[in-house]
């Protein structure tokens, strides 16, 4: 659909585009006579969330849009929440019910009246607390929360009073004073005192719902905080008395301390024991030399059960006396066992000159300086001996110590681990409990609403919606109609367009012709009619002429054929007989029994006009002339006849004599154009394929005059310059 057929739409149906939205405003006009006066008042209230100081606030805080916005929405869906309203609702309802005579500041006299109708007088001292708002308060609360069926809910849910909570959540607008810290409340009702009191009563309410929910907020995390810091703590003094515990157990100070000592000290001994067993090899080395040299006495000497015994003495001593200084003995302790040992070598050197008078060696080496030097080098081995044998005693310890130590430090280190990760737990939480605290306190500050202009009385009442009520109206029944009627165009499923047809019956266009108004006609649409019609004789006589038959004949057979009835066949084929007996043929015209209309009009008193109506029997449909339809009585001469109408019955319902219109110089299709084409009409359509004649062409009857304009081109009518610019400017035709 185009803009033309648009505003076709909107010029045939103007009558109804402005009856129907009038009716709709003078409905609204009556209806809205006694419309009550709306007060309105306002107040204001400073947020601080966008600007506001905070104890969080480092100086260099940027300033999050999305942030502010979400908390002006939550401020302001706290201000429309259901608990919010129903509070002001009843304080509102307590208030009123304290009154004992109409207040103007409060509720007037018609407010007074309608609440004694809403609240008997028995109800009243119920709930009444006198000269007490909030006492009263309570109770209404009280009673309202007893039971979801009582007189009070009825009054809080049921529209039309000062006290509906759906009344009063319609008539509050909050919204943010353009990007300000600003919240503006707006209120309007038939009361100026109702309206201020409402809005008092609602600054309180959500100013102290914000406070709350917010307080509640960060005191749950608090709480939330110090039971993890408790546990925290608790499993960080559990892993360090497991830690301490262990350290008593196993008499450990310092672990990584001690381990250090005894690492070094059994370094320093290790090398002690190597410097001492080098000191051994050598000093064994040179005495087996020597008793090389002195083999004849030294078996002497060996052989000696005394010298053996002081020499084993020597030994013994010796190791008391190195043992006592690695574990570092009282010096008088040592310094008795070197007296003890150097009285040994005493001993030991009288026994060896006792037993060696030999003065020199077997290589003249002199006697008493092989013996001393022996002896040297035997009390030196025997010395070494000992401090070995303690040495390796040492060693043997610090093994065992190793043993002790090694796993201890493993256990140690993960005991450790433990009481770390329980330190950083205990660190993370309390930090979180410091900041959940700090996010308290600046709640605590800031979370408190300041009421910058309080709710003033109105002395001036709106002005009245009823206009714009009238006007929305109007346009809401224009803007119905129209969409009735677009939507009755867009939905219409007719064939209407002389374009359309040819695509859907898959038949060349013959032409059109337009609807007429029999009662009262359009001289414009009867030259249009006519001209088509004229244009249909011009195109069948061009198609006859162009047929090889049309030399040698005289009478040319002209076959209607429809798919269903009622599409116009005795119309046509009635216009198209005068239009041929006005160019001085003569007509013979056959019509079934089925076509009815024919009687009682002017052109079947015309003398060149031959009308009969034939029978439809089952035999119809092997006729393959004219005359097998004509009775043996008919006054009828082939020759005196220039053209043949025939009018076949419908396809879908009778015998049709399929080679009478396959032998026809003409065959039309007549289609009505105010009907739907079916899938039937294809399906019969595609059987008639089978026989009809090549010139077969569709003509589409009953169309609207302003759809003709595809084939016939601008329609004749008088038009406003507005008009034809408008026309021109949506793809029109100039003419």
């Amino acid at each position: 659909m185009n803009l033309i057929i648009f505003f076709r739409i909107i010029l045939k149906n103007f009558k109804w585009l402005m009856l129907f939205p009038l009716a709709l405003a003078v409905s609204v006009f009556y209806f809205t006579r006694n419309i009550p006066r709306e007060y309105m008042s306002s107040a204001t209230v400073y947020t601080g969330i966008a600007s506001g100081y905070s104890i969080t606030d480092d100086g260099d805080t940027k300033i999050d849009n999305f942030q502010i916005n979400n908390a002006f929405d939550n401020l302001i869906n706290m201000v429309k929440s259901r608990e919010t309203i129903e509070e002001v609702a009843l304080k509102l309802l307590a208030q009123h019910l304290v009154l004992e005579r109409p207040d103007p500041n409060i509720l007037d006299e018609k407010g007074f009246e309608d609440l004694k109708e809403l609240i008997t007088d028995d109800e009243r001292k119920q709930f009444v607390v006198k000269g007490n708002i909030d006492k009263t308060y309570d109770k209404l609360r009280k009673f309202k929360e007893e039971s979801n069926k009582n007189k009070l809910v009825f009054i809080l849910t049921e529209p039309g009073s000062f006290y509906s909570i759906v009344g009063i959540l319609g008539k509050i607008s909050a919204t943010r004073k353009q990007s300000s810290d600003i919240l503006e409340l707006n209120f309007s009702t038939t009361d100026p005192g109702v309206c201020q009191q409402t809005l008092i009563f609602l600054t309180q309410a959500f100013s102290r719902r914000h406070k709350g929910i917010k307080g509640s907020e960060t005191g749950n995390v608090v709480k939330y905080f110090e039971e993890q810091l408790r546990i925290a703590f608790k499993g960080l003094q559990g892993s360090e008395n497991k830690l301490l515990e262990f350290g008593v157990n196993n008499r450990v100070i310092n672990y990584y301390e001690q381990a250090k000592f005894v690492a070094e000290s059994k370094e320093d001994l290790t090398t002690e024991y190597y410097k001492e067993k080098m000191g051994h090899e050598a000093a064994q080395s040179a005495l087996k030399r020597l008793e090389e040299k002195m083999s004849t006495y030294t078996e002497v000497v060996n052989n000696n059960e005394d010298l053996v015994s002081l020499r084993q003495e020597l030994s013994n001593i010796h190791y008391k006396i190195t043992n006592a200084r690695i574990y570092r003995l009282a010096p008088e302790k040592i310094g008795e066992m070197e007296d003890e040992a150097e009285n040994i070598k005493l001993k030991l050197k009288e026994r060896a000159r006792d037993f060696f008078n030999l003065n020199n060696s077997i290589e003249w080496v002199p006697q008493k300086n092989l013996l001393e030097e022996w002896l040297s080098k035997m009390i030196l081995v025997e010395e070494s001996n000992g401090r070995l044998m303690v040495y390796e005693s040492r060693l043997k310890q610090y093994d065992g110590i190793y043993k002790e130590y090694a796993p201890m430090g493993s256990t140690i280190s993960r005991m450790e681990r433990e009481v770390s990760v329980a330190e950083k737990e205990y660190l993370s939480v309390l930090h979180g409990l410091n900041l959940a605290k700090l996010r308290q306190q600046n709640i605590e500050v800031s979370n408190n609403l300041k009421l910058v202009d309080s709710p003033f009385y109105p002395l001036q009442a709106q002005p009245s919606s009823r206009g714009l009520l009238i006007l929305v109206a109007f346009l809401g029944g224009f803007i119905l109609v129209l969409s009735f009627l677009i939507t009755k165009e867009v939905t219409n499923k007719s064939i209407r367009f002389p374009e359309k047809v040819e695509n859907l019956t898959g038949i060349p266009l013959l032409s059109a012709l337009p609807e007429l108004n029999l009662k009262n006609v359009n001289k414009a649409h009867q030259i249009i009619h006519n001209n088509l019609l004229q244009r249909i004789v011009n195109s069948i006589f061009i198609d006859i002429k162009r047929s090889e038959a049309s030399k040698e004949k005289k009478n040319f057979v002209i076959t209607l054929i429809s798919t269903r009835q009622k599409q116009g066949k005795s119309y046509f084929a009635e216009a198209l007989a005068q239009k041929l007996i006005n160019i001085r043929k003569n007509v013979f015209y056959l019509y079934p029994e089925t076509s009815s209309g024919h009687e009682g009009k002017d052109i079947y008193k015309n003398s060149k006009l031959i009308s009969y109506k034939y029978s439809i029997q089952d035999n119809v449909v092997d006729a393959d002339e004219v005359e097998q339809l004509i009775a043996e009585n008919l006054d009828y001469v082939k020759e005196d006849v220039s053209y043949t109408i025939i009018e076949i019955p419908n396809l879908n319902q009778y015998p049709v004599p399929f080679e009478l219109i396959e032998k026809s110089d003409v065959s039309i299709l007549v289609v009505h154009a105010q009907k739907t084409w079916a899938s039937s009409d294809k399906q019969i359509l595609d059987e008639y394929e089978k026989v009809r004649p090549k010139g077969t062409k569709v003509l589409i009857n009953h169309v609207d005059v302003d759809s003709l304009e595809g084939i016939y081109g601008e329609i004749p009518k008088k038009r406003s310059l507005i008009r034809r610019k408008m026309k021109l400017l949506m793809g029109g035709d100039r003419y």
